[in-house]
């Protein structure tokens, strides 16, 4: 038997004077594979089932779903961990983290006003009955007494925060700056002469009534 080059990957072969096809098999399918691929029907032609729609249908709406769902997590995570306040935040009753003040921070007008609840500095020694004003710059002021009065005026929202405002500090009689935040649930209250950093800042926590 002689063997003869051939073209396109097929070996000729001349075997008792007759051509034979060896076809190769890196290069061609096997005759089975070749049948079977020819017999395998093109299910992307022909039509769903009922029961396949219906299925296609619950996946897809499943599907929206889970995407929505998402989305509004998403969405939410960051008013959950680091929601930015709103004018009205610092309405309400706080108290001194250390509890030697407490105050009800109150909208009056276009500003944010408090009066005093307490305070260790201004009561008498039985830490319930409250001084006067005695050392007010003001002489028609000195006979008052320290309860509920206004002691914080002048506060404005801007830029996330309420500036602007004065401080009475009775138990020196003196009057300074201050500004507020509020942060996780904290109020922030900064007292301050001349320049915001030269001051200090009191952290208060909410209470109810």
């Amino acid at each position: 038997m002689r063997r003869v080059a051939g073209l396109r990957g097929i070996d000729w072969h001349i075997s008792q004077s007759r051509w034979r096809l060896v076809p190769l098999p890196t290069l061609f399918l096997k005759s089975r594979d070749v049948c079977e691929t020819s017999e395998r029907p093109d299910r992307s032609s022909q039509p769903q089932t009922k029961e396949q729609t219906m299925q296609s249908f619950h996946f897809s709406r499943r599907s929206a779903i889970f995407l929505l769902m998402a989305t509004l997590n998403i969405g939410l995570m960051p008013m959950a961990h680091g929601e930015a306040p709103v004018p009205d935040a610092i309405v309400g009753t706080w108290e001194a983290d250390d509890g030697t003040v407490k105050l009800d921070m109150f909208k009056a007008g276009a500003e944010f006003q408090a009066r005093m609840l307490y305070g260790n500095e201004i009561v008498e020694a039985d830490n319930v009955t409250f001084k006067k004003d005695a050392k007010n710059p003001d002489p028609a002021l000195r006979s008052r007494s320290l309860k509920n009065i206004v002691f914080i005026t002048g506060l404005h929202w801007e830029n996330g925060e309420w500036s602007g405002g004065s401080i009475y500090d009775a138990s020196s009689g003196r009057t300074y700056n201050c500004k507020a935040s509020v942060k996780d649930g904290k109020m922030h209250l900064r007292g301050y002469l001349g320049l915001p950093a030269m001051g200090q800042t009191r952290a208060f926590h909410r209470v109810r009534g």
